[in-house]
């Protein structure tokens, strides 16, 4: 089968699709990277008829909090989140919705002041269901010593620990995130600047990371993400060749136009990473 395609794909420029894959392979996998978000690109929307859990949802779901969390929680969450996936409301009202609620939410986080070892203690209480072929992706990224980075929304410490209980944090994983501060008595204090929400990630969140020395020489990049605002990743470091693939979980009647213009690959259905896997194959042979 013709990489392109695969089962579940929709590709709007295949011609610009080709040309990207020839550059990225003519160049060689030592001048590539590969950037993925965590909820849901990751990890499945659907996981046995009912939402995956989100990193944040895996805390609020643990013993570990209270009931009051849960109910602020839940209430924010029918606030902000229509107004997350609207495709009508202005960027600018967006933006600053999401802005309110990732400050309202990580002031409740903190008001319960968790441990870390708490976080050691939550992750498996409710298990994330990776997308099938995750695992596959890091792993051929690790053979051939591409960095891959986790830019997330979520919860650094959370997403954190959820990859190493998995043995998914080979050296060539980094993560960046919304991390949390800790007092000297190992209790949450707070969130480290800046903060990150779904409309404001970018890369330049990795300045002076350890990942930004990984990628100086790579210049070419595959770009992973479940909704629109992932596409800003790739933005703060400049790239020679990057090829963009969108993860459609759902309401693909709403929004298909919309991530067919902005993804240069869509998969559809909550569908597995074979292609992401297959594609990074084939720049090694």
């Amino acid at each position: 089968m013709e990489l392109l395609d695969f089962p579940h794909i929709l590709i709007r420029n295949r011609d610009a699709v080709a040309d990207k894959l020839k550059n990225i392979r003519n160049d060689g996998i030592d001048q590539l990277h590969v950037i993925s978000d965590f909820d849901m690109t990751m990890t499945r929307f659907w996981d046995n008829g009912a939402r995956s859990p989100s990193t944040h949802a895996v805390l609020t779901r643990s013993s570990r909090v209270t009931d009051e969390f849960r109910a602020e929680t839940d209430i924010l969450y029918k606030k902000f989140y229509p107004m997350e996936i609207s495709p009508t409301l202005p960027f600018k009202e967006k933006y600053a919705a999401m802005e309110e609620w990732w400050g309202k939410a990580h002031s409740l986080i903190v008001d319960l002041k968790l441990a870390r070892s708490d976080i050691v203690q939550i992750v498996p209480e409710n298990p994330v269901s990776f997308r099938e072929g995750t695992r596959e992706v890091i792993d051929t990224c690790q053979a051939m010593n591409v960095p891959f980075l986790v830019f997330s929304a979520g919860i650094y410490d959370m997403i954190k620990e959820i990859l190493i209980q998995a043995s998914l944090k080979p050296s060539n994983v980094h993560i960046v995130s919304n991390r949390m501060k800790f007092d000297e008595s190992d209790t949450c204090v707070g969130f480290e600047d800046p903060l990150i929400h779904t409309l404001n990630k970018n890369e330049t969140g990795v300045h002076g990371a350890p990942y930004q020395a990984a990628i100086e020489s790579r210049p070419n990049l595959i770009l992973l993400g479940d909704s629109l605002g992932d596409l800003n990743m790739k933005e703060g470091v400049p790239h020679k060749n990057g090829l963009t693939i969108g993860f459609l979980n759902h309401d693909t009647d709403v929004y298909l136009d919309a991530y067919l213009n902005a993804f240069d690959v869509v998969v559809l259905d909550d569908s597995p990473m074979t292609f992401v896997s297959n594609l990074l194959q084939s720049f090694k042979n």
